[in-house]
């Protein structure tokens, strides 16, 4: 097949063009003529530079394509209405280029941000639920989901709710393991699901050779639920450290955000739309239908994963 990856040279996005690559398919690579290639060094794409804004350069990737993985997105916008005009208009707008273009498979990746918060471990948020996000992030990727949902006499969309997907090159897990080279477990609270990022990619590779309901949403998650405390002495115990929990309330977390917005730091995870999610109780997702329905169960354990993660950390002298 061919495919259109968007977003490629992100460290998710990166994973699923070598993951495609691997698999036989030809990659187009959809970036930024301001975009770091790093992570698709000696990949075997195509580059292909376009805008969410150009209708005009999106005709030109999405041009040839079978299947295309629509990744790009704005996490932690410096301007809070990029959540609209990126993450919902960016969507309909390369939606509306594959429509045009004879796109064959659609796959957006979504976030458990969307759905919203679950009642807790044992009640973990399913498909059926109502969908609740709490902050402007999950709103704009809820947004985004109903655009394609309109779209389905004329475009096959599949929709992947991702959790917390950690792994080599991810930057945010990245931080947690330095503290506790520092002897500290940073605990803020609450569970959450999680996914190794190798098993991100081939769900959605799986997706897109599924024939499913137009507009599906589907939770991918390892299928347990996680916290704080268990992450960070799993971590710890890797890299062979000792460390203390250390208890962040949720005051702390959002004065944290506060500063953090006053300097407009784009990308810190530390701004209060994120806060808003962390102070949450419960982030559990129930796979139970991506395993009924696209037959993915995960490979990796969260062990072998987080092993995975912290060996590459180390060999890249990240750690």
């Amino acid at each position: 097949m061919k495919a259109l990856v968007t977003g490629a040279n992100g460290y998710i996005g990166s994973h699923l063009c070598e993951a495609l690559v691997a698999a036989g398919h030809e990659v187009r690579a959809m970036v930024r003529e301001t975009s770091d290639l790093t992570w698709l060094e000696g990949v075997n794409v195509e580059f292909v530079y376009a805008d969410l804004r150009s209708a005009e350069t999106l005709d030109a990737a999405a041009a040839g394509q079978d299947w295309v993985f629509h990744l790009a997105a704005t996490l932690r916008p410096k301007n809070p209405r990029d959540y609209e005009r990126v993450n919902v208009q960016g969507t309909r707008a390369m939606a509306e280029a594959c429509v045009r273009a004879g796109v064959k498979r659609f796959v957006l990746f979504s976030s458990s941000s969307a759905g919203g918060p679950a009642g807790g471990p044992l009640e973990p948020k399913t498909e059926k639920e109502t969908s609740e996000p709490v902050s402007k992030y999950g709103r704009g990727k809820l947004e985004a989901e109903r655009v394609l949902q309109g779209m389905a006499g004329s475009l096959h969309s599949t929709i992947l709710r991702f959790p917390a997907v950690y792994g080599p090159r991810d930057r945010d897990s990245l931080m947690l393991l330095r503290n506790l080279k520092s002897g500290v477990i940073p605990d803020f609270g609450g569970t959450f699901s999680v996914l190794y990022v190798k098993d991100a990619v081939r769900a959605a590779v799986m997706a897109a050779g599924k024939s499913r309901t137009p507009g599906a949403v589907y939770n991918i998650t390892d299928g347990r639920a996680h916290s704080y405390e268990e992450s960070g002495r799993l971590a710890a115990e890797l890299l062979g450290r000792k460390a203390v929990r250390m208890k962040i309330p949720g005051w702390a977390l959002k004065a944290a955000a506060q500063v953090s917005d006053w300097f407009r730091r784009e990308g810190s995870i530390f701004n209060r739309d994120k806060v808003e999610e962390m102070t949450q109780a419960c982030w559990v997702c129930s796979p139970q239908k991506a395993a009924d329905e696209i037959g993915f169960t995960p490979e990796y354990s969260f062990e072998q994963g987080m092993r995975e993660t912290v060996r590459w950390y180390q060999e890249k002298g990240w750690l």
